[in-house]
């Protein structure tokens, strides 16, 4: 009887872990058949699609290879746009005024490429731009007027995977096509191939005999044959125009796939009393903190602890209050996201941002007297203008703490965009040679600063050292025996990587051309 009731009941286990793998599968199926739904006008329009990306693929290639900072980078960026423009109207998704302002800002980044020869920047811009294009793509299929910062960043991250994952959705839709259009197609693809394969044996002679006729055309020919036939650049032009063209595809369909959930959860269920007692005590040592700025330090009254000058004093804990100040605005926004709504904590979120500006401020302060000491650097540069971005931010943060449908994120966005346009359009590097040399005795110039000023800083930084009007005898004088045009001159070469050794129509950068312009013996 025992074994009898075992043995029913590993039949009825059996069963269920059969049924629960029928469901399981049941669900996928019912997954797959809805991506593929939604996949449909991306699929029945093939053929625009493929030839949407391929085309991007090729200006990718053309504008960007070996090439990361040359006149063509803007029209990389405009062809980008245009792209999104025509992949939303085909889809029948409509322009959003605030896809526009991305567009632009996309735009400006790609002007400010082509300015600098700072490649540190060039890198970040690159950066800058995939990050708009997927707001951008955000932006336009989903209703985001109520996601909050966190929401956004985590829905940045889940679409560019879904866009990875959407890789093989590409070669099926191609592959569907193929069988729908078969015979069509595969007649003409041949034919194609063998009006290619006619015309070789032509083009062979002709090409000798017109490159014997024109000594340009001749360069010209040698220059594709020996330069971009080569197998390692042809697999390199091959595997950027595909990854450009699989790139825009797979994210369209990561688009159309709506994988993102579009409402936010109110998280906001914690205690008001415990964030309210947390901050109020936190709020209470930077009022005491803000009290001592206020007149130790801005008002230099008081007296220091012994050994401390005011100079010495400014100067101490600079990079701690920026992390303080940072760290403030990380707890508003926790505070806000988690804990539900009350007057008297709302009172202490805005008491932390005003000891927050005050921190801000003790920090500027305390940075500009570096600066009046040392000098501007990068770093100095960018931390001053994290500094102003910061405080810019913790407006819209303590407005937000007030007006809960304030839309943080969009003003988030906005912020970070102009100040970063500032800071590309700006050239840090010529800011801080032209810093240098202003602060520079022409008379007293030294073999460091000249080190500095031609190894130190970017092409950039070219027309605040011609400014100086060093003549060779003078150069000669500080460092006997050294030829620093020269010098400059390799210096730039290496630095400007080898593809910015000559200046063409496709490699055209303002900054390495106005560099040139000053110092003549870069001229190849």
């Amino acid at each position: 009887m025992d074994h009898e009731i075992m043995q029913t009941n590993e039949i009825r286990g059996s069963v269920e872990k059969l049924e629960n793998v029928s469901v399981e599968m049941t669900e996928e199926k019912q997954i797959l058949k809805e991506r593929e739904t939604r996949l449909l006008p991306v699929k029945n329009n093939f053929p625009y699609f493929i030839s949407l990306s391929l085309g991007f693929g090729v200006i990718y290639t053309f504008c960007l290879y070996k090439n990361p900072a040359g006149i063509t980078y803007p029209l990389f960026v405009a062809v980008a746009c245009l792209c999104g423009i025509f992949a939303c109207k085909k889809l029948e998704v409509p322009l959003k005024a605030g896809s526009i302002f991305l567009m632009i800002t996309a735009l400006l980044i790609g002007i400010g490429t082509c300015r600098t020869s700072e490649w540190f920047l060039v890198w970040f811009n690159g950066v800058a731009l995939v990050l708009l294009g997927t707001v951008f793509g955000i932006h336009q299929f989903y209703d985001d007027r109520t996601w909050n910062i966190g929401k956004y960043f985590c829905s940045i991250i889940v679409y560019l995977c879904q866009a990875i994952g959407a890789l093989p959705y590409p070669f099926s839709h191609f592959s569907a096509y193929t069988k729908q259009t078969k015979s069509k197609t595969m007649r003409k693809i041949s034919l194609a191939v063998s009006g290619f394969l006619i015309a070789i044996p032509l083009l062979v002679v002709l090409v000798a005999l017109l490159g014997a006729a024109d000594a340009v055309f001749s360069k010209l020919i040698h220059h594709i044959v020996w330069e971009l036939l080569k197998p390692a650049t042809l697999f390199s032009l091959l595997f950027r125009t595909a990854f450009g063209t699989l790139s825009l595809y797979c994210l369209i369909c990561g688009c159309c796939l709506h994988g993102l959930k579009q409402d936010v959860a109110n998280r906001q269920k914690g205690e008001p009393i415990i964030a309210f007692v947390c901050m109020g005590t936190i709020g209470v040592v930077y009022l005491v903190f803000c009290g001592i700025q206020v007149i130790y330090l801005f008002l230099g009254k008081g007296s220091l602890p012994e050994g401390y000058t005011f100079s010495s004093y400014a100067r101490q804990g600079f990079f701690q209050l920026l992390l303080v100040a940072f760290l403030n605005l990380i707890m508003v926004l926790c505070c806000l996201k988690y804990i539900r709504t009350h007057k008297a904590l709302n009172m202490v979120l805005t008491l932390i941002c005003g000891c927050t500006y005050i921190m801000l401020a003790s920090a500027w302060y305390r940075m500009m007297l570096y600066v009046k000491e040392y000098r501007l650097t990068y770093l100095r540069i960018s931390v001053l203008w994290f500094l102003a971005m910061l405080a810019v931010l913790m407006a819209g943060v303590t407005l937000i703490i007030w007006k809960n449908k304030f839309p943080l994120f969009s003003y988030c966005l906005v912020v970070v965009s102009v100040f970063y346009l500032a800071l590309v359009w700006s050239k840090p590097g010529s800011i801080i040679a032209w810093d240098y040399v202003n602060h520079l005795d022409r008379d007293a110039v030294t073999d460091h600063d000249l080190t500095y000023l031609y190894y130190g800083l970017s092409a950039d930084a070219a027309s605040a050292i011609a400014s100086l009007e060093l003549t060779q005898s003078e150069l000669n004088r500080i460092s006997p025996g050294y030829d620093w045009n020269l010098a400059f001159e390799r210096y730039y070469k290496y630095h400007a990587r080898p593809a910015y050794k000559s200046l063409g129509i496709r490699n055209y950068n303002f900054s390495l051309a106005e560099a040139r312009k000053l110092f003549p013996s870069m001229q190849e």
